[in-house]
């Protein structure tokens, strides 16, 4: 091929001067020419026809590739991956192209690239996962919230725990003190503080906590007055609900107290329910205890009555009239034994008279006044014995009077009841001020154990007296203890079968259970069967052994089979306050079982007192 020699300085001006030549033209040149590069147009014409003109003379496929790596896209690790192939390929075809300078440091750039790009698709990916989980996580915590029981703590603090970083934060801690205070305790209040350190209720259930101490103290004084006071006092109480719920359960066990037992409840004690306004008048006549009588026989003042402490003597000589069936009640203070002799005196001359003159007729008057006034007398202390002398009387088919001579005996029973509770072994002289040598007089005699129906043990009141260290009393004082019946009923059956006791029991002739109190078991026509079931049910022990105790002797109970039978008394109609309506049937017929178990002796008629003076008598 031909050469330009001297001549190409001269083509190259030409060309530089032509404004419209073409890259064909130039490539045509190229060819034409051996001594002729494309190098040689640099400065002649212009980049953008320089370019041209190389493109035109390379290899079409090694042009599209390198277009291809030159404009491909560099985002994505994948299609870095692709572009190093690429340049891999064309490196390998074309290592002496003139692009493969600037191939060589494209795939240079590439590792790092791929690095970087890797590292975002994968940050990218993390994203995207946490995206979905984190709107997966918000799917089950809404389906949580529909479902969630909001009246259960423990759900809602689980709930929390699952999801400590839920948007209903302040919606469980209001839901969660709104359960606290529906029941509202010293745990429940600790749990809410400990669960919610910084929850906007803390300070409240911190005040709460300090204040309900003082209320559960006074919850549990068992004190209706007490729990009214403070539910005044704080009626806007975080635990007001608890308070009320305390107030009227009290308020019913109150109520049910009252019906099961009135006469628990003296004068001030009535007074002071309806000054607090805990139950209303109205409300005590509707149930039956209060009646507009009974009311107003509350305001009786019973000062003026007698005070029967002063008629219990302590008397250690005390003597019963002789040629009389002293008739025993036993029983200690609080059983009802002081009322079963207000009801003897009350029915004083229905078929028998007592003696007001003599002995214990001073407390037997004072005790027929009380029944007449249908008032209760109240405690009464002392280790006296008394003995209140009387007649009952019986008429004969033909019209004859046997007479029943009696001496009603009252035993204190403080003493015995009270070492009982000391766990000493009482004995007869611990029965009252003279009571071993009255039991040990010649007369015949019957024993009846009282038993009061409303209570399981017994209050014992006894007075105290305080003395110097020169042994000179100084004060005195009221002391409580609170003894089983069934523990005092073992040992009034054990005192009776002790040998010193021996000769006195020789003299026995009945031994029976009365037991008082009976309004409370029910219409008239079930107190025996109520009174039966209680002795049998509660006080077995004492009760079977007083039966062996009867058949050993061949002589107590004979005439009924040598068992001790059970008769009920009660004064009558009891109301709030000590009042009651005097009822005397229960006396009459307590009169008439004396009557039936005693000896009796005829009046004398004529030919008896003739008999008499001509000493045939005897």
């Amino acid at each position: 091929m031909p050469t330009l020699g001297n001549k190409k300085q001269m083509l190259l001006n030409q060309i530089k001067n032509r404004a419209n030549i073409s890259a064909n033209d130039l490539k045509k040149l190229l060819e034409q020419w051996d001594d002729l590069h494309i190098d040689d147009f640099k400065g002649c014409i212009s980049s953008a026809l320089y370019t041209e003109l190389t493109d035109l003379a390379r290899d079409p496929q090694e042009v599209e590739l390198c277009r291809s790596i030159e404009t491909a896209s560099q985002n994505t690790p994948q299609e870095i991956r692709s572009l190093m192939s690429l340049c891999r390929e064309y490196l390998s075809k074309y290592p002496a192209a003139q692009k493969a300078a600037n191939i060589t440091h494209i795939s240079n750039s590439l590792p790092d690239k791929l690095q970087a790009a890797e590292m975002e698709q994968r940050r990218r990916e993390e994203e995207e996962r946490a995206r979905k989980a984190h709107e997966e996580k918000a799917q089950r915590e809404a389906l949580e919230w529909e479902t969630l029981d909001r009246n259960d703590y423990k759900e809602l603090k689980k709930y929390r725990e699952r999801h400590p970083d839920t948007i209903h934060m302040d919606e469980l801690d209001k839901l969660s003190w709104e359960i606290t205070k529906m029941a509202i305790s010293k745990s429940s209040l600790t749990r809410y503080i400990s669960d919610w350190p910084l929850g906007r209720h803390v300070v409240e259930a911190n005040n709460a906590l300090n204040e309900f101490q003082v209320w559960d103290d006074i919850k549990h004084t068992g004190d209706i007055f007490d729990v009214y006071d403070y539910r005044e006092a704080h009626s806007s109480s975080p635990f007001i609900n608890d308070i009320n719920s305390k107030y009227y359960a009290m308020r019913d066990e109150m109520l049910a107290k009252m019906k099961s037992n009135p006469s628990e409840f003296g004068v001030a004690d009535v007074k002071r329910i309806v000054s607090y306004d805990i139950f209303k008048k109205w409300e005590l006549e509707d149930e039956g205890l209060i009646t507009e009588d009974s009311w107003e026989r509350l305001e009786i003042d019973r000062q003026l009555l007698p005070n029967l402490q002063d008629f219990m003597m302590e008397n250690p000589y005390i003597e019963a009239m002789p040629d009389c069936t002293d008739v025993y009640l036993f029983g200690t203070p609080g059983t009802g034994k002081t009322c079963l002799l207000m009801g003897l005196t009350g029915a004083n001359g229905n078929n028998y008279t007592l003696n007001m003159k003599i002995n214990g007729g001073e407390y037997a008057a004072a005790l027929q006044e009380y029944a007449h006034a249908g008032l209760t007398p109240g405690s009464t202390f002392g280790s006296f014995v008394t003995t209140i002398n009387g007649t009952v009387y019986e008429e004969t088919r033909r019209g004859k009077i046997i007479n029943h001579n009696i001496n009603l005996v009252e035993m204190s029973g403080e003493e015995f009841a009270t070492r009982i509770a000391e766990n000493a072994e009482p004995s007869l002289a611990d029965m009252g001020t003279g009571a071993t040598n009255l039991m040990s007089n010649s007369n015949r005699k019957a024993f009846f154990i009282i038993v009061d129906a409303t209570k399981d043990k017994v209050k014992i009141e006894y007075v105290e007296k305080i003395k110097d260290e020169d042994g000179n009393i100084i004060d005195e004082r009221i002391r409580k203890k609170y003894i089983s019946q069934l523990t005092i009923l073992n040992k009034f059956v054990s005192l009776f079968s002790l040998p010193q006791n021996k000769d006195i029991m020789n003299k026995v002739d009945a031994i029976h259970f009365i037991v008082t109190k009976a309004d409370v078991l029910g219409e008239r026509s079930e107190r025996g069967e109520k009174a039966r079931d209680l002795l049998l049910h509660h006080y077995t022990g004492p009760v079977e052994a007083l039966k062996a105790l009867c058949r050993q002797s061949r002589r107590i109970n004979r005439a009924t089979g040598y068992s001790p039978l059970v008769f009920t008394f009660s004064l009558g109609q009891f109301y709030l306050g000590d009042v009651f309506s005097f009822d005397k049937n229960d006396s009459v017929e307590i009169m008439d079982i004396i009557r039936d178990i005693t000896g009796g002796t005829r009046e004398r008629t004529f030919i008896d007192k003739l008999r008499d003076m001509l000493g045939g008598g005897n």
